[in-house]
């Protein structure tokens, strides 16, 4: 028996590009903890496609959706995040892993918000 490939009735019946597990994080400016030479330190949270250079049927399909920046203050390290797309979230916290957990949990919810219906197809 051939498989049968069925089609969306819309673009809004696809299957949404953009899910909790397509965010993906990568350093910018330094791979470690420490700064770099011009004391830079940011980690940035991708979203969308990954397996092509961010592009289908000449549409965007990978988006730049926060950083989280190091902060040294009085001894203590802090993150911040910054999101590049409208969101209310925690702004400040103590490690890395919280910063970015609070990115992935604010960009589902904002996928929800939206109906999960962004879609590059």
């Amino acid at each position: 028996m051939a498989k049968v490939k069925l089609k969306p009735k819309s673009l809004n019946d696809a299957k949404p590009l953009l899910s909790a597990a397509d965010v993906r994080w990568l350093s910018r400016y330094s791979s470690t903890m420490e700064d770099d030479g011009m004391g830079r330190w940011a980690r940035v949270a991708y979203a969308g496609k990954f397996d092509n250079i961010g592009f289908y049927r000449g549409k965007i399909c990978r988006w730049e959706i926060a950083w989280v920046k190091k902060l040294n203050t009085k001894e203590e390290l802090k993150f911040t995040i910054s999101y590049l797309y409208p969101s209310n979230g925690k702004h400040l916290f103590d490690n890395l892993e919280d910063a970015q957990k609070e990115v992935e949990q604010t960009f589902r919810w904002f996928m929800k918000m939206c109906g999960g219906k962004t879609s590059c197809r």
